[in-house]
């Protein structure tokens, strides 16, 4: 599996690739891992996701969910999250359009280290995300491929928002389970190029 590489960067930004930690052999997955912990949320961002050890510590509990950093070309992790297949609760699902649970991956705990906030990062993640998803269903050895890539970003963070849609996240409703408060519901159609 290859890292994906980011699109053009905007203006003064660099350009990011995405890479699935458990498409890597053990000695980079542990220095990638290593830099991904170094990531600082920005003042008051606790609200929204936890910090990266708490995201990295879920994921390693749990072995459906698979940590994937974004990083500049031979750079330390600027952004870290998890995708999770048929992590996304039953009320999210029911907003996909009768797609089962099992086919839909969750990306949760989503950060970009404050020092790259406000750069493009995030769009570029979450544009970069299919890609990864497809080797996600190679490393878990799915016959077929996953169909839908779902978030949940609060209410609140209208910056996430905005950035999800920027890379072609749709917006299929509310989602009032979130624990810090009423969630949109943004997805991805996989089964369409």
């Amino acid at each position: 599996m290859t890292e994906r590489a980011g699109a053009p960067p905007a203006r003064d930004a660099a350009p990011v690739g995405l890479v699935l930690l458990d498409a890597r052999p053990p000695a980079e997955r542990a220095t990638l891992l290593a830099g991904a912990l170094r990531l600082r949320l920005g003042p008051g961002q606790e609200t929204f996701v936890p910090p990266a050890a708490d995201v990295v510590a879920a994921a390693q509990a749990d072995p459906d969910r698979h940590l994937v950093v974004a990083r500049p070309p031979g750079g330390d992790p600027v952004a870290l999250g998890v995708l999770h297949p048929g992590g996304a609760p039953a009320e999210v699902v029911a907003l996909l359009g009768g797609v089962g649970a099992d086919d839909v991956v969750l990306f949760r705990g989503f950060l970009v280290d404050v020092a790259s906030q406000g750069g493009g990062v995030g769009s570029r993640v979450v544009s970069l995300l299919p890609g990864v998803v497809g080797d996600l269903a190679r490393v878990r050895g799915r016959a077929t491929p996953f169909a839908v890539l779902v978030l949940t970003v609060n209410d609140r963070n209208a910056a996430g928002r905005r950035a999800y849609a920027r890379a072609g996240l749709t917006d299929c409703g509310a989602y009032l389970g979130g624990s810090a408060g009423p969630q949109r519901v943004m997805a991805r159609d996989l089964r369409v190029p």
